[in-house]
């Protein structure tokens, strides 16, 4: 079965399918006028989304992040890293993209169901 979560006509916020959740792409609403800021802000927000749909940080499999520029991954990997529980690292591709105004980076992960 597949369940498609608040889905639009172009795309669904998440899909569950297999004991996988997968999540479109979310940016920081509050637009933090750092990228760290923009970073803790998605990591506490998928912490939400992840947690609300019977996951967690310790089951994503895969993420993908979009970052309007690739010298500020350092930065954004700092806070990624603290949080990160240790041992736990999901595979990962960071690319430089376009994404809208505004924003730094833009988050797209991949979860087991616990």
């Amino acid at each position: 079965m597949i369940e498609y979560i608040d889905p639009a006509p172009t795309f669904a916020r998440a899909v569950k399918h297999g004991g996988v959740i997968y999540f479109s792409g979310h940016v920081d609403g509050q637009k933090h006028d750092t990228i760290a800021g923009q970073t803790k802000a998605l990591c506490e927000r998928y912490e939400q989304l992840l947690e609300q749909h019977g996951s967690d940080k310790d089951h994503m499999l895969f993420v993908t992040i979009y970052i309007s520029d690739l010298s500020l991954k350092e930065e954004m990997n700092k806070v990624w890293d603290a949080w990160l529980n240790p041992g736990r690292a999901p595979a990962r591709v960071c690319v430089e993209a376009k994404i809208p105004e505004g924003y730094f980076l833009e988050m797209s992960v991949v979860a087991a169901l616990k």
